[in-house]
C-alpha cells in the first residue's frame, strides 16, 4: 500500500485553488477548521468543482485571443472558433486552468468517406496552404499582443495571458462533416480535423460529442462522474509523476463506469472512490474488457495499449490507500457526525 502524506497533499490542493486577490483558496468554508481528519478532508475537497466565476475568467482569456485574431487576420477565408478542455465540463482541478481555442478554417469542410464525392469539389485554394497561412499570421498577431508565446506545438501555439493568469492553446483545424451531421444539422455529430504541421496530416476528432457526453453523464449522476474525474486527476497531480495517465485517459476511465455506481448523494464521496477502484480492478484483471472501453464520444479506445497498465496500477494503489484510510475514520461515531455538517 502507498503511504499518502495528506498534509502535503492538502497543501498542494490549496495551492492549485488559491486566489491571491482574495487571499484564500476556492475550498469549502469548513476546510482547515479541523472538523474532519485530513484524509477525509482531502477526499472531499479533491472532488469539489472549481467555482464557475474562475472558469468564466478562463473563457474570457480565450475570447480575448479570438478578438485579437479577428481584428488583425487578413485571409481569403473566414474563421470559426470553439473552445474545448476540462473547463467546458467542470472537471478541472486548478483555479487557473488552461483552455483550447479551436481556430477553424470556415470556408469549406472535409467529409467523412460516406459523404465524399468521387472528386473533392473545392479547388479555390489548397487547404494545407490555408492552414499554414492561418498559423503564421496568428503567430505574428499573438507575438505582437503577448509576451509569452510558445510556437513549438505540432498542432498549436500557446499564449499566456499574464493579467488573467491563463494559458490558451490556439489549435488550428478544419471542419469535418459526418453523415449524421448532414442529416441532423446538430454540432454534436460534427467533427474537426486537427492538423499535424510537421507531418502535414489531418486528424479527425469529435470534441463537441466528448464535451456533451461528459456533461450529460455529470448531470445524470448529480455531479458524481465529474467528482470522480476530479478525484483521479487530483491523485495524479499529487503522485509525483507515478501515475502516468493523461487527463483524457482519466476522464475515459470514470466515464466508463455505470451511472448507478457514480450517482452522488450528500457525503457519498467514498462510495464513488470505491466504484472507481472496482473499475480499475476489472480493467487490470480483464484485458479484453479494458481494451473494449471507449472514449466519451465513442471514437477511440484509450486503453487498447498495455502502456497504460503501470499508470492504472499506481492509481489504484493510491486510491485504495485513500479508501482504506477514510473507511477507518468512518468507524468513529464523532467523525460520522462531523461529516454530515462539513
Amino acid at each position: 500500500m502507498a503511504n499518502l502524506n495528506y498534509e502535503r497533499r492538502l497543501m498542494n490542493l490549496n495551492a492549485r485553488r488559491f486566489d491571491e486577490q482574495v487571499g484564500k483558496a476556492d475550498l469549502s468554508e469548513s476546510y482547515g477548521k479541523f472538523i474532519l481528519p485530513k484524509n477525509l478532508e482531502y477526499l472531499i475537497e479533491s472532488m469539489r468543482p472549481i467555482e464557475k466565476k474562475y472558469n468564466d475568467v478562463t473563457l474570457v482569456a480565450a475570447e480575448n485571443v479570438k478578438k485579437h485574431l479577428e481584428r488583425d487576420l487578413s485571409l481569403h477565408f473566414n474563421r470559426a472558433y470553439r473552445t474545448q478542455g476540462s473547463v467546458k465540463t467542470s472537471t478541472n482541478i486548478k483555479l487557473h486552468s488552461d483552455i483550447d481555442l479551436l481556430v477553424l478554417v470556415d470556408r469549406y469542410q472535409f467529409l467523412e468517406p460516406a459523404l465524399c464525392p468521387p472528386q473533392y469539389p473545392y479547388t479555390d485554394s489548397i487547404p494545407d496552404d490555408d492552414i499554414w497561412l492561418l498559423r503564421r499570421q496568428s503567430t505574428t498577431i499573438m507575438q505582437n499582443q503577448y509576451d509569452d508565446v510558445d510556437t513549438t506545438g505540432k498542432k498549436s501555439i500557446s499564449i499566456t495571458n499574464k493579467n488573467l493568469r491563463r494559458k490558451v492553446d490556439l489549435v488550428f483545424s478544419f471542419w469535418y462533416d459526418t453523415q449524421r451531421y448532414s442529416e441532423a444539422n446538430d454540432e454534436f455529430y460534427r467533427g474537426i480535423c486537427l492538423y499535424d504541421f510537421p507531418a502535414k496530416k489531418r486528424l479527425p476528432d469529435f470534441p463537441f460529442a466528448h464535451i456533451s457526453n461528459v456533461n450529460w453523464k455529470g448531470e445524470n449522476t448529480l455531479d458524481g462522474s465529474r467528482k470522480g474525474i476530479r478525484l483521479v486527476k487530483t491523485l495524479k497531480a499529487d503522485s509525483e509523476d507515478r501515475i502516468k495517465l493523461s487527463s483524457f485517459e482519466l476522464t475515459c476511465l470514470v466515464h466508463s463506469i455505470e451511472n448507478s455506481d457514480l450517482f452522488y448523494r450528500n457525503r457519498e464521496e467514498l462510495k464513488i472512490a470505491i466504484s472507481i477502484s472496482s473499475q480499475i480492478g476489472k480493467m487490470l484483471s480483464d484485458s479484453v474488457y479494458r481494451k473494449s472501453i471507449k472514449s466519451p464520444n465513442a471514437t477511440e479506445k484509450p486503453f487498447d495499449n498495455d502502456d497504460c497498465l503501470s499508470g492504472l496500477r499506481n492509481l489504484k494503489e493510491d486510491l485504495d490507500q485513500l479508501i482504506k484510510d477514510c473507511a477507518g475514520e468512518l468507524n468513529n461515531f464523532l467523525t460520522k457526525r462531523s461529516l454530515l455538517i462539513y
